[in-house]
């Protein structure tokens, strides 16, 4: 059967534009390569293939965390360690605790609302007695170093200190200069594998150091004679000087080195450490640490009628 003329025209017409329009895909798809499929973020962007990982040791994880706070709160006491080192820690005329540390563990108490007990230590036991848990927390002018941060987590600072030379009358009473000091004949006390060695190492090469280990007094070998200067590391040298002023002096009044102190805790509890340091900052703030620290370091008042006991 014929279609009738203007019938066969369209739809010669439309199959017609069927054809180019197969065509024109055909061809599209001919001259438009694929879409890549989205890559992983940690692709290289130039496309070089990543490295294999390193080899490395088995991973050492981290021990189970203790609260510490809760812990505190539960028992009802906070307990400090403590050494005796004026101006942090020492004892009045009737044979109490005063000093910068100890308003700190006082207020912190307070604060976290329990009772404070400060446990007695020594320099040497420090350390391990914290990490045995015989107290929760160090306060007493513990000096920052890289040694101990290995051991322990240090908050933020409290105070900033120095180390200063201090020299005997009966053997440097003429030497008043460092490089008097800085002579083979000079015998220099500093307690061993501490930053005070490592100032005397640096600033008196020349010098004889005479390193003390455990808890031996500083001041025995120049008070004997023993020795002619001890480093020692205080916000207040004078106080040292004034233990023995007919025998002890400063032989110049600059510092040799600042040095940060801070409060430490065992490592792997994150939560004591960040209350801690919003504790110091809220303290900061207030105005109160700052109060402390003129009082203890920069005042003279507490040593009016309030004797410290050796």
């Amino acid at each position: 059967m014929r279609l009738p003329a203007r019938a066969a025209s369209l739809a010669g017409c439309a199959l017609t534009a069927l054809v180019f329009s197969v065509a024109g895909i055909g061809l599209a798809g001919a001259q438009e390569p694929p879409r890549p499929q989205p890559s992983s973020g940690y692709d290289d962007p130039e496309g070089i293939p990543l490295r294999p990982p390193a080899p490395d040791i088995e991973p050492v994880w981290a021990r189970p965390a203790i609260d510490t706070v809760a812990t505190i709160r539960q028992r009802g006491t906070l307990r400090v360690g403590v050494v005796e080192n004026l101006p942090f820690v020492m004892r009045d005329a009737k044979g109490d605790l005063v000093g910068f540390s100890i308003d700190l563990g006082r207020q912190l108490a307070s604060d976290l609302g329990v009772e404070v007990e400060f446990v007695p230590t020594s320099w040497s036991q420090l350390i391990p007695d914290l990490l045995g848990k015989h107290f929760d927390v160090i306060a007493t002018g513990l000096w920052l170093t890289p040694a101990r941060a290995l051991v322990v987590n240090f908050s933020n600072p409290t105070s900033v200190g120095a180390t200063y030379l201090v020299a005997g009358k009966s053997l440097a009473s003429a030497m008043r200069s460092r490089q008097d000091f800085n002579r083979p004949d000079v015998r220099i006390v500093v307690y061993a594998g501490t930053s005070q060695e490592i100032v005397a190492g640096r600033l008196f090469p020349r010098a004889t150091l005479v390193k003390l280990e455990g808890d031996a007094d500083p001041l025995a070998p120049l008070l004997e004679g023993k020795a002619h200067a001890l480093l020692v590391t205080t916000p207040t040298p004078k106080l040292v000087v004034d233990r023995a002023p007919d025998r002890l002096f400063l032989p110049f009044e600059t510092a040799l080195q600042s040095t940060t102190t801070a409060m430490a805790i065992r490592k792997g509890d994150a939560d004591f450490l960040n209350f801690l340091n919003s504790w110091l900052a809220f303290q900061a703030e207030d105005g109160w640490l700052g109060e402390r620290q003129q009082y203890w370091f920069r005042g003279s008042d507490w040593t009016k009628g309030n004797e410290a006991h050796e």
